[in-house]
């Protein structure tokens, strides 16, 4: 096997306070830290430098600096000149370790507004999921048939951008999509899917909305079972909303999901 030298230096210390733990890089885990300190001290410690940039923001390892120094221990790094906020990002991207509010937090630290926004949103309407938060923010508050899959790609290339009108929108369908939060939580299980089937309402053509809020919110203690699906608490909506209407206003809410 052909090898050489690397030309990389590594260095020690015992100077914690010289690592700086910027603000776009994701929060340290408690828990994390915690299970590092049980290993080292069960089976050892094997040295794996940090990686740190000209100004001493740690890019990798920030979990390794807190769990040596709660042991005392030297923390070994190597300082790779000109890296950031990007390359942080594009290294936790590959290592599958951020998840999508760590991405928004990352951008938000750094300026840019529409991230700065959402977070502010999903702070504001926590009492709804993430997920849905995600959705209404990807797809300007309208229908989309992205995945959540996409929608987390959007997130964390950095790319989510949304005009002041489609942020209107998408509040708008939050603000109404939080009137259904006591149910929710009366249910359990899949929440996403039971907000779902709400924003697929909310956005239909046709539909009062102040009707469908107020069937829902007073059948929640006995009229709503937890669904695993879309479909199954559409079809349990359906039957809610069109009680007592007249056969020219009701409205085939499942024939609507399926041609959509």
């Amino acid at each position: 096997m052909n090898f050489k030298e690397s030309k990389k230096k590594i260095y020690e210390t015992t100077d914690y306070d010289a690592f700086i733990f910027p603000d776009w890089n994701r929060d340290v885990s408690g828990a994390r830290v915690v299970k590092m300190v049980e290993s080292i001290q069960s089976v050892g410690w094997l040295p794996e430098p940090v990686l740190v940039n000209d100004k001493f923001e740690v890019i990798d390892g920030q979990s390794r600096v807190k769990a040596l120094q709660k042991l005392g221990m030297p923390v070994e790094f190597c300082i790779v000149h000109g890296i950031g906020r990007k390359e942080c990002q594009n290294l936790n991207r590959f290592q599958k370790n951020w998840s999508a509010m760590n991405y928004i937090d990352s951008y938000a630290s750094d300026g840019n507004n529409n991230y700065v926004w959402l977070k502010a949103m999903l702070k504001k309407y926590k009492i709804i999921t993430n997920n849905t938060i995600f959705t209404l923010a990807v797809s300007g508050g309208s229908d989309s048939n992205i995945g959540a899959a996409d929608h987390y790609k959007i997130l964390e290339s950095g790319l989510l951008n949304i005009t002041d009108r489609d942020r209107k929108k998408a509040e708008d369908a939050m603000f109404y999509l939080a009137r259904f939060a006591e149910t929710s939580t009366y249910l359990g299980g899949r929440k996403d899917k039971f907000y779902s089937a709400l924003m697929f309402l909310y956005l239909l053509d046709g539909i009062d909305n102040e009707r469908l809020c107020k069937v829902i919110n007073n059948a929640r203690y006995d009229g709503i079972v937890a669904s695993s699906t879309v479909e199954g608490y559409l079809q349990q909506f359906e039957i809610l909303y069109n009680k007592g209407m007249s056969k020219a206003k009701r409205i085939d809410i499942m024939h609507e999901y399926k041609v959509a």
